[in-house]
């Protein structure tokens, strides 16, 4: 390769084109016949060169420069698993070796945990740094490491890459991404970090079944490993409830002895209650010497106890729902009620219920990841969702743009022709002082718009220092419709939020846009620390004047006792609210309850409504021709699609929903907008089908049961998780070719589908990928038969107690020293000298060659000479004219300059030799600078000489009229200004002097 040419051509066949030269010279050759010999050259030398750069061109040539110096990059492995010491060591070793470098020679640098991110690309002054050091630490992909360290290596010079991890990959495969740099000839040397636990215990796991009956005995069994003899106490719960292990001894734990190796301890537990059965146990040592790593001494399983179906009623009072518990428990239904916090148990607890009733449960009573989990238990795990109607529910209740509200089968936005009071709402922003004040500011910020209706206004106002007017305060978003408010989400993302020093700016800019608005209800909602200075109390009763209530949010930062009353004063002034607020967690949940204040409009109420059954399709509502009225409900609009809307309200502006259903997902979801007891539904309590009503829609929704004779099965395989399904007909029959729609909810509460194939008679097989620490919740639902009249439900959970990273109770040099050996790269020693690493060793290294393209250069250069070829041939140039015109320019140059430098010097010589007149003493005598100066005689007959030389006329006209001597001036001002004008006349008449010489010249030459 260094002995090739360094031009080379990717389309060689194209320099056939070569050959038009020679019926291009003939051409040529008749078309020059009657030029001169030099002429026809260089006709012949344009046209030659101009097919030459044409077809070197279109050849597509590439020009190939030698690459100088040597780029490492380094490759950082900070995961959980490495002692930090060690990772440390291993920085500041590749630190100082990696100073002993030529001047040409870069580094990179990159670090390694879950992800890989880069924190110096190759450069000649990039020094070896974990950078923030925020790489996820609960993996190790080494692969995804060394991928990246390929993609960002220099191609103008050597590579080299240095990996420095114990070995210990949990994703993906480096020796499979070693094929990449082997193909490209970029050795891999290591740097293996060797660490071993003598004393070590850890929790392998909790061996129980995925599934079983209600009243069923099973097995428990806790498996642990330990690297030497150790003791300790073993501690196991059954869904938080501690379980007696030993009933023998006092306490509820089970002391044991470990063996070096795997040892198992059975527990035999009997399952009454139907649900999930979640199990967790937990190892400690009776001595802290016996153990090191404590992140991996617990582990859980989850066993689904099949049973009767249950249903969870979330109602904060228990009196919404009073009526519709006791008439589900008259049927024979198993129910639960909770207040909404019972969510935090997460959605292993939330299967557990076939079908989970919302009782006029507003928005604010959930986090953000409640929500997303409601949603995954109907989509994703088939359960059935009910929301009852309420003052505080729908969209009255904050539930606009959630992601529950994708679930019902109704939109909580009303419909866009009714005619409706608008809210308004305006969020003031001062969250900066706070910890993470702008991420926290841009989410109160969203929650609140998604809160409302699209026909509310919406605004928002901050602190911008770089605003003059108003002190800095301006309109984020300007108050407007909200819309589709995406425009407002928007200018959530580009908030300043900067640091005011006073309230009074804020809000007076925020009152004069509110204040003309024709809203329903406007409201105001502050989120500060409290330290600027309060409004004056003038503007705050201009709020109370206008009706414009003001919510104040107190938030961590520099705010006192003080600054604590005075947010307090602000919201009681106005008639809001006061919050002090030390989670920020509870942000969103605030500013949505404040929020649906303006939302209040969508609440219909004040007289007697007649709702009208206009479906009898089969579903919940089936069998019933007419429904009691109702004393209220609330505002909402029909969804197009699949929903069902069997009960509805006629009016004059058309029908609103008060009954609708719909499938979801796996699961189903139904709406009733108006309440079952409180102050709208006295009526539908008396009822004498209520319990049967409302029994069949309960039903309906509920998710189907788990058949006897189908099994699932889950197991983990190093990073991935199978999970097996064996169906069987009722007599034993395998059940082929079965319709499967399955999914996986991750611990974070986000859900994925699960693709299952049937691998054998009867048996189905899925995998996925475990990363996080937590349960992952399988859901199976399959339809059998020609009709799919046979349908059923199954739930599996695997459990990952801890990061894969803290299984790791050894390095793994041996994988590194396969990488090494497999790239040609070389095993380095963290204990050696690091200027004896030898970081930038050049032995066997390619030096590579970077090609690059020049065809457009070529193309360029044939069009300019394509233009010297066209003016060879059509322009005719005489080079004799052309050289004694130059020359003859050149000469009347010269002759010019020195007539007008001889002028310059008989001036200066006259003026030189003038005296002053002593004589005169009369006031018009000259002062004393006179003597440096000439006279208008003098000056006008330098400049006419000059003048008349530089026209090549020879001397001024001797009779020519001179201009008598002016009297001289009485100041230097004076003097300076009569000067100027005895120069500007002087010049004057030298123009005319010129003006009779090419007179006298044109006479002349006619007498010749």
């Amino acid at each position: 390769m260094d002995g090739g040419l360094p031009l080379q051509f990717e389309q060689p066949l194209g320099l056939l084109l070569l050959l038009l030269i020679i019926p291009a010279l003939l051409i040529a050759r008749r078309s020059v016949g009657m030029q001169s010999p030099v002429r026809a050259t260089v006709i012949f030398f344009f046209r030659v060169l101009v097919i030459l750069l044409i077809t070197a061109a279109l050849a597509h040539p590439n020009w190939e420069q030698r690459g100088e110096g040597l780029t490492v990059t380094v490759v950082l492995d900070r995961s959980h698993s490495i002692p930090m010491r060690l990772r440390d060591r291993a920085e500041q070793f590749l630190r100082e070796a990696s100073e002993h470098r030529e001047p040409e020679d870069r580094l990179g640098s990159i670090i390694v945990g879950r992800d890989a991110t880069i924190t110096a690309m190759p450069d000649r002054l990039s020094a070896v740094t974990s950078g923030l050091d925020d790489v996820d630490r609960s993996a190790t992909n080494l692969a995804g490491g060394l991928r990246l360290a390929l993609a960002i290596a220099p191609d103008d010079t050597a590579n080299r890459i240095v990996i420095a991890s114990d070995g210990n990959e949990t994703i993906d495969s480096v020796l499979s991404a070693a094929e990449l740099a082997r193909a490209n000839n970029v050795p891999v040397d290591v740097l293996p970090l060797e660490f071993s636990y003598e004393n070590e215990v850890l929790f392998e796991r909790i061996m129980a079944p995925a599934r079983a009956r209600k009243g069923q005995t099973v097995n428990v069994r806790m498996v642990l490993r330990s690297q030497r003899e150790a003791s300790g106490m073993i501690y196991l719960r059954k869904n938080d409830e501690p379980l007696d292990l030993d009933p023998d001894e006092p306490g509820m734990g089970r002391h044991v002895e470990l063996s070096p190796g795997v040892s198992v301890f059975p527990v035999t537990i009997r399952l009454d209650d139907p649900g999930p059965a979640q199990f967790s146990a937990t190892f400690e040592p009776d001595s802290s010497d016996m153990d090191t790593l404590p992140q991996n001494n617990h582990a859980m399983a989850v066993t689904f106890v099949a049973g009767e179906g249950r249903i969870l009623v979330l109602d904060d009072s228990e009196i919404e729902s009073a009526n519709l518990v006791r008439a589900l428990q008259e049927s024979d239904l198993a129910v639960d009620v909770e207040p909404p916090q019972a969510l935090a148990g997460g959605l292993v607890f939330l299967s557990a219920y076939d079908a989970v009733i919302l009782a006029n449960v507003p928005r604010w009573a959930f986090d953000d990841e409640q929500d997303r989990m409601l949603h995954a238990y109907v989509h994703d795990l088939g359960g059935g969702l009910i929301m009852l109607g309420g003052p505080e529910s729908f969209g009255a209740g904050g539930w606009i743009d959630s992601e529950t509200a994708r679930v019902l089968p109704v939109r909580l936005d009303p419909p866009q022709t009714r005619q409706m009071p608008r809210g308004a709402l305006t969020l003031v922003m001062h969250s900066c002082e706070m910890p993470q004040g702008n991420y926290w500011g841009q989410e109160v910020a969203r929650a609140a718009i998604n809160a409302l209706s699209r026909q509310d206004y919406i605004g928002i106002v901050e602190y911008d220092w770089r605003v003059r007017d108003n002190q800095g305060a301006t309109w984020a978003f300007p108050i407007q419709v909200a819309g589709n408010k995406q425009a407002a989400i928007a200018a959530t993302r580009q908030l300043v939020v900067g640091d005011t020093k006073d309230f009074g700016p804020l809000l007076r800019i925020t009152h004069e846009g509110m204040q003309p608005l024709r809203a329903g209800q406007k409201h105001v909602i502050i989120i500060s620390d409290g330290d600027p200075q309060p409004p004056p109390p003038s503007l705050l009763r201009q709020f109370v004047q206008d009706k414009i209530t003001i919510t104040t949010v107190m938030v961590i930062g520099h705010g006192s006792e003080a600054d604590r009353q005075k947010m307090r004063a602000i919201a009681e002034t106005t008639g809001g609210r006061f919050y002090h607020i030390m989670n920020p967690n509870q942000l969103p949940q605030i500013f949505i309850k404040e929020a649906q204040l303006v939302s209040r409009s969508l609440i219909q109420e004040g007289e007697l409504f007649q709702p009208q059954v206009v479906s009898r399709l089969p579903g919940p509502v089936e069998g019933y021709d007419a429904v009691p009225a109702v004393d209220g409900y609330v505002l909402t609009a029909m969804r197009e699609g699949l929903s069902q809307t069997p009960i509805v309200l006629a009016t004059s502006e058309g029908e609103d929903p008060i009954f609708a259903h719909w499938n979801y997902g796996l699961g189903k979801s139904l709406a009733y907008t108006s309440d079952v007891m409180g102050r709208w539904g006295e009526r539908w309590a008396t009822w004498a089908e209520f319990k049967a009503f409302w029994t069949q829609a309960v039903r309906w929704s509920m998710r189907p049961s788990s058949p006897a004779n189908f099994n699932i099965n889950t197991r983990v395989d190093g990073d991935r998780a199978v999970v097996e399904v064996e169906a069987l007909d009722t007599d034993a029959s395998f059940l082929n070719f079965l319709r499967m729609r399955a999914a996986m909810i991750q611990p974070d509460g986000s859900a994925e589908p699960l693709t299952l194939q049937q691998v054998g008679p009867g048996r189905y097989r899925g995998e996925f990928e475990i990363s996080d620490e937590g349960a992952y919740l399988i859901n199976v639902n399959y339809a059998a038969g020609a009709d799919e009249e046979s349908q059923g439900n199954l739930q599996a959970a695997v459990t990952v107690p801890y990061s894969q990273e803290y299984r790791a109770v050894s390095h793994n040099a041996a994988l590194l020293r396969q990488l090494a050996e497999m790239t040609g790269g070389r095993v380095l020693s963290a204990t050696a000298n690091p200027a004896d690493a030898l970081l930038y060793d050049r032995a066997a290294l390619e030096v590579p060659r970077s090609p690059k393209a020049i065809w457009d250069l070529l193309a360029i250069l044939a069009a300019i000479l394509f233009l010297f070829d066209v003016a060879s041939r059509r322009l005719a140039i005489d080079g004799a004219k052309v050289l004694a015109a130059m020359r003859s320019a050149v000469g009347r140059r010269d002759e010019v300059q020195g007539s007008t430098v001889e002028a310059w010097k008989k001036a200066r010589g006259q003026v030189s030799h003038r005296k002053p007149t002593a004589e005169k003493k009369d006031a018009d005598a000259p002062d004393g600078s006179a003597r440096f100066e000439a006279s208008d005689e003098d000056a006008a007959s330098a400049i006419d000489v000059g003048a008349a030389e530089s026209a090549g006329k020879g001397k001024s006209d001797p009779n020519a009229p001179s201009k008598p001597q002016s009297k001289p001036a009485d100041t230097p001002q004076q003097d300076e200004g009569e000067y100027t004008s005895r120069l500007l006349a002087a010049k004057r008449r030298a123009q005319q002097q010129k003006e009779k010489g090419k007179d006298a010249d044109g006479s002349g030459g006619g007498n010749t």
